[in-house]
């Protein structure tokens, strides 16, 4: 593996980001030499049956583990000197969900390892190593061992972990392998390898303290847990009982039955894009899966786990992803329907939710062939937005927030792209309702839009964009609703490197820093009022911080809380202004950086 001490001053990306490159099959840590006569035969992931480690001790904590096995041949005497286990996606590479590993170099929790020895098992780490250079042990041979990994929340369906083994002749790792059911067994299936016990007496003692040499620890081989068979466990039932109608008529699943998620409604992708007419499709081109439905020029496709959804090449958000649940594929029935061209209606009654899908209705009120000479909004047509339809020269829609209520006061314009600064200008009204009647002329328009909000006397400003971002042509007029969900802001953070002392104290790790925002004034959403705390990660943007902050004034701390340490406030500062303090006060009234559409702050921070 790569030490980070000798590159932190000079690549704070790189501290985190940094790798090894995988390929198929074992591969080896990039500019390494092979290790000679080391192979790992087998790596796989067992079940998640066991709680028999904690994040740093080989202690039960609540959470099952991660069972993996590993089948190691080492043809000499072979010192290993750590263990680590990654999250990745289906290429090796890592995607930070988790780490986990024997001994404490960066970040990560504890990776237990179990050595099978016939009939006996031993305990090769009861805790961190937690000297970087003392080995886990020298052995030699066919080895068997299990691994256990705390569930950190990512031992689940469609993870993929690569498992990396340092010795001091170079690194080899494995393959990916990837989360399959039926491997959550919770005591419910057959034999896997049995766990060990931490002790024989119910008394979990305390870690045996790590050799100075390269020699395993010699500890009783812990009794197996009893394996005690215990009926499946039954599906949830504190939601509602699901039935879907489409045109009146129920719809019947055979397998997967809908579920309620955050919300959301998902139904198996292949029984929903067929009853309204599509060709159904699966796209699968390395990690990036896809459920595809065309029908009639419209193109719909739903990446799994990603709240982007594209409608003819063009993206949408999604307030839930399509996502893998039981083994099928589900997506959101509100989203696939009204994106064609259906209404959806939703009622609750008696622990039943009945959802019927209908064919979309007119409802429009009669358009004059006069034009009005300055364009402005019109009484809307009674019903949701899925209810418009297209009519020559008119382009009308709603503009909602995320949870679906109108927005007033929004401007909308329809770009004319054939004359520069040719643009018609219209405002929502109190449905969030608009209207422009486009001119006879010969070309095509693309909208957009505006809204502001105030709070505290700032004006947050914000993008509009619509849910169908294609431009079309005045003769056929369109429909275009817009959703506005930007109310949010991202945190950057970066270390004074300069100020940290190496010497005396581990290498700081940004995914140790905690922020605390206390807020000082309300923000523009429901988050105002809440002081949030939250660690330092990685963002969807290329950066560690923190994002999705409710736009509005806080005071913001930071504290650095280094395994085996106690937790050390540090100082902070907006970047380049002012002087470090044990705190900053902040707001979002101003965008800064790069990024266009969004709002941000960046701070640095450093020692006391």
């Amino acid at each position: 593996m790569t030490s980070f001490h000798s590159k932190a001053r000079s690549a704070m990306l790189s501290l985190v980001l940094a790798g090894s490159c995988a390929f198929s099959g074992v591969s080896f840590a990039f500019g390494e030499t092979p290790p000679a006569g080391v192979a790992i035969k087998e790596f796989s992931l067992l079940d998640t049956a066991s709680d028999v480690i904690g994040i740093a001790d080989f202690k039960p904590e609540g959470y099952k583990d991660g069972h993996f096995k590993l089948r190691l041949s080492l043809s000499q005497k072979t010192v290993i000197n750590a263990v680590v286990l990654r999250t990745t996606d289906a290429y090796g590479e890592d995607n930070y969900h988790g780490m986990w590993r024997t001994n404490r170099v960066t970040d990560g929790w504890l990776l237990g390892l179990v050595q099978n020895k016939g009939t006996e098992t031993e305990i090769i780490n009861p805790g961190f190593r937690k000297d970087v250079k003392e080995p886990v042990g020298e052995f030699q041979g066919e080895l068997t061992f299990d691994l256990y990994a705390s569930n950190n929340g990512y031992i689940k369906e469609s993870q993929y972990f690569v498992l990396e083994i340092e010795t001091q002749q170079g690194t080899v790792e494995s393959k990916p392998v990837r989360f399959e059911k039926p491997m959550v067994v919770d005591g419910t299936t057959a034999t896997p390898t049995p766990a060990p016990a931490p002790s024989t007496d119910g008394v979990t003692p305390d870690p045996a303290p790590a050799p100075s040499t390269g020699q395993t620890p010699s500890v009783p081989a812990p009794a197996p847990a009893p394996s005690i068979p215990t009926p499946a466990p039954a599906p949830e039932t504190n939601g509602p009982e699901i039935q879907v109608f489409f045109k009146g008529q129920e719809l019947q699943f055979s397998e997967t039955q809908p579920v309620i998620k955050d919300g959301s409604t998902l139904v198996p992708f292949r029984k929903l894009f067929e009853t309204l007419g599509f060709t159904v499709s699966w796209v699968e081109n390395g990690a990036v899966r896809q459920a595809v439905g065309t029908k009639d020029g419209l193109t719909i496709k739903l990446t799994i786990d990603s709240t982007t959804a594209s409608v003819n090449d063009q993206n949408v958000a999604l307030e839930v992803p399509a996502q893998i649940i039981g083994g099928s594929t589900m997506v959101p029935l509100r989203f696939v329907a009204e994106n064609s061209g259906y209404q959806v209606k939703y009622a609750k009654e008696n622990n039943i939710a009945s959802i019927r899908i209908e064919e979309g209705t007119a409802g429009a009120p009669a358009e004059t062939p006069s034009q009005p000479s300055t364009p402005a909004p019109t009484q809307p047509p009674a019903g949701t937005p899925s209810q418009l339809t297209v009519k020559p020269y008119i382009v009308h829609g709603y503009v909602r927030d995320a949870a679906g209520k109108p927005i007033e006061g929004a401007s909308v314009w329809a770009d004319n792209t054939l004359l520069y600064d040719s643009n018609l200008l219209g405002v929502t009204d109190a449905s969030g309702y608009y209207k422009l009647d486009l001119p006879s002329l010969a070309t095509t328009w693309r909208m957009g839009g505006e809204y502001s909000r105030q709070a505290d006397g700032r004006t947050y400003r914000f993008d509009l964009v619509p849910e169908v971002d294609q431009p079309f042509a005045g003769n056929t007029g369109a429909v275009r609703n817009m959703t506005w969900k930007n109310d949010v802001g991202y945190l950057f953070v970066y270390p004074d490197f300069s100020s940290f002392d190496g010497d005396n104290l581990p290498m700081v790790e940004l995914k140790d820093l905690e922020m605390t925002l206390a807020p000082v004034s309300s923000a523009l959403d429901s988050g105002a009022g809440k002081t949030i705390v939250k660690r330092i990660g990685r963002m969807e943007y290329e950066g560690l911080g923190i994002d999705k902050i409710p736009l509005g004034r806080y005071k913001a701390t930071i504290r650095w809380m280094p395994q085996g340490l106690e937790p050390m406030p540090l100082l902070i500062r907006v970047e380049g202004e002012g002087d470090f303090a044990e705190s900053v006060e902040f707001d979002f009234s101003e965008k800064r950086g790069y990024l266009d559409d969004d709002y941000m702050m960046e701070f640095e921070v450093q020692y006391p």
